[in-house]
Parts: structure tokens; C-alpha cells; sequence
């Protein structure tokens, strides 16, 4: 199979540091993902004077509002300057999701990105959607909450000038998500439904639901990354940590190689496990050059480097041609 896209998400996890956030892209580069990714936006233009928090956003963060949380973790535009560059020189992809037009304009102005990161809540930000179907980018679409209408009509809008790119990633839109509503296996329904590649943005405590998501087909897989679980914050607890992070990455390559192709393919070392763990005929007793084979004159034991026993009967009736002492192979050239 090809190589899965490992996706380090940062979200808020930097708590609004640079500096954690650049350490966070060395640490998760030496770990081996394929991107780090960010997210950017203007609270103003996000976050309506009615705007509340999500109950884990209460139960993790101290803030009294949306707003307000979202300033306390807030990067500057700018600041994301240095973290494009110092993901080019870790060697990993610079992604940022916008969540409003403005951030969007200013992450295409300033950065080379390999693609657009549509986050779950914004599948119909319209004025996002308008810009982004115009350019010739591809798209990463996430799905948490959406229904399969809302999923058809969101790729509708993205295709309408040219047909896109686009890879759906299946997501629970919860942090953490429970086990019992992850529901991984509707990942091959999108991919049947929609006819594009599939993903699987995690939400879930731990790496089991990603590692199973790479074995069932999934192309990209996107996890929250934090250097601490304790922090102060709205993602740390639903977070992964680097060592973690360091067992999924091994873990999706170890399943990358396991899979293999759907023909049956025998290594070098499954021939020689053979020889060693089947069974071949082998003479019971001694016999002399000239002895006419019988059923009665072999067994079947180890090793299988000879005559299987399901090959008996190129055996039996046939003369030997040279003396075989008992608890021998009966080999090929032993008959004429």
C-alpha cells in the first residue's frame, strides 16, 4: 500500500508560545510524521457575542467564554512565519486550518501549503468554500457532525468549477471520542459512497482507533499532539504526547509493511520454514536398491525435503535405485 499521511496536530496546544510551538515541530518531526499541522483565526471573526463553549471546553479550560478562550491560545498571524520555516528545515509539511476568510487570504498569501484543511465546523463556511473551490489546490475535507446529505452537497460546492483533490476524513467531533461511538467502519462507506480517498482524523484517548483505521485502507490519519496531558487548555487531555505519538508513527509503518497485496505471496523465509515444518515420506526400516515401495515401507515425519505425503503415490510401486537406511528421506532421485 502507499504510505500514510501522519498528520501531528498542534490545535491549541501550543497555549499561545511560539517557542512551544517550534519544539512541538522537532519533536514531532523526530517522531515521523508527514505534517505538522496549526490552526489559525481572528476570534472576532469567529465568535459571535453569543457564542458558548463546548461542555469538554468547560470542564478543561478556565475561560468564561468562546472568545475568551480562543484569545488566551491565540498566535499572531506572523508568528506563524517561523514555524513555516521551521517545518521546511524538520523536513515536514507546514498545514494550517483558517477558520474565518481573512486567516484563509493570509495563510495563501504567505505560505506554500500542499493542500487545504477544511475542518468539520467549517464545511459550510461559504465564503471559505467560494474561495477555495476557485483555487487548484487539494482539499482535506473533515466530516465530524456532518450527515451524508451535508457531506454530498459540502463536495458539490468544493467541485463546482473543476473536480478536486479532495480526501474525506472520517472524524467524531468530540474530545476525547468514546470508543463506542467512533464507528470506523462507516470510513469504507464514505469511501464507496463518495468514490474519494479516505482518512480518519482521531479524537480518542490513546492510538488503537488510528492503528486500526491504517489497517482498514485509511490514506491520512490526523492526531492531536501535546508535550503535556496536564496542561491548562481544551485539547491536552484529548491529546496524544510524543512518545506516544512516536508508537502510532511505528506502529502505521509496521501495518503499511503487514498489509502486502491482496495475491498470495510466499517470502524466501516461508520456503525454508517449509522444509523445516512439513513432513516427507521416510523409510520405516532399511531397504536395498532393487525393493519394490509400499505403503507399508514409509511413514510421514520431519523434515519436508522430499516426497510430501500427499505425493505417496508417485512413490508407491516405483523400485529403488540406491539403499536407504531406516528413518531416512525418501528422496526424489532414491526412484526410478
Amino acid at each position: 500500500m502507499d504510505k500514510v499521511y501522519l498528520i501531528g496536530e498542534v490545535g491549541p496546544n501550543h497555549n499561545g508560545s511560539v517557542e512551544t510551538a517550534l519544539t512541538m515541530i522537532e519533536k514531532m518531526a523526530e517522531a515521523g510524521v508527514d505534517c505538522v499541522k496549526f490552526q489559525m483565526t481572528d476570534p472576532y471573526l469567529l465568535y459571535s457575542d453569543d457564542s458558548f463553549k463546548a461542555s469538554y471546553q468547560k470542564k478543561n479550560d478556565k475561560a468564561k467564554g468562546a472568545r475568551e478562550m480562543s484569545l488566551s491560545y491565540q498566535l499572531k498571524r506572523e508568528a506563524h512565519i517561523p514555524l513555516y520555516e521551521k517545518c521546511k528545515e524538520c523536513g515536514v509539511d507546514y498545514v494550517c486550518s483558517a477558520f474565518d476568510l481573512e486567516s484563509l487570504l493570509y495563510l495563501d498569501e504567505h505560505f506554500d501549503m500542499p493542500y487545504y484543511k477544511i475542518a468539520s465546523g467549517e464545511i459550510f463556511s461559504l465564503d471559505m468554500i467560494d474561495y477555495i473551490s476557485e483555487q487548484n489546490k487539494p482539499i482535506i475535507l473533515s466530516t465530524g457532525m456532518a450527515t451524508y446529505e451535508e457531506i454530498e452537497k459540502a463536495l458539490v460546492l468544493l467541485n463546482r468549477h473543476s473536480q478536486k483533490d479532495i480526501t474525506i476524513l472520517h472524524c467524531i467531533s468530540n474530545y476525547p471520542a468514546k470508543y463506542e461511538e467512533v464507528n470506523l467502519r462507516n470510513m469504507i462507506t464514505i469511501k464507496e459512497k463518495f468514490g474519494y480517498n479516505v482518512g480518519f482524523s482521531d479524537h480518542t484517548v490513546g492510538n488503537e482507533c488510528a492503528i486500526a483505521a491504517a489497517a482498514m485502507g485509511a490514506t491520512m490519519i490526523e492526531k492531536h499532539v501535546t508535550l503535556d496531558k496536564s496542561a491548562n487548555g481544551p485539547d491536552h487531555k484529548a491529546s496524544i504526547d510524543i512518545p506516544e505519538l512516536t508508537s502510532l508513527v511505528s506502529a502505521v509503518r509496521h501495518v503499511e509493511m503487514a498489509l502486502g497485496s491482496f495475491d498470495r505471496q510466499f517470502s524466501e523465509s516461508q520456503r525454508e520454514i517449509s522444509r523445516v515444518a512439513r513432513k516427507s515420506l521416510i523409510t520405516k526400516h532399511a531397504m536395498k536398491a532393487g525393493d519394490i515401495i509400499t505403503k507399508e515401507d514409509f511413514c510421514f515425519k520431519r523434515p519436508g525435503i522430499g516426497f510430501l505425503p500427499i505425493e505417496q503415490d508417485q512413490v508407491i510401486g516405483h523400485r529403488l535405485l540406491v539403499d536407504v537406511e531406516a528413518d531416512r528421506v525418501i528422496r526424489k532421485e532414491f526412484i526410478d
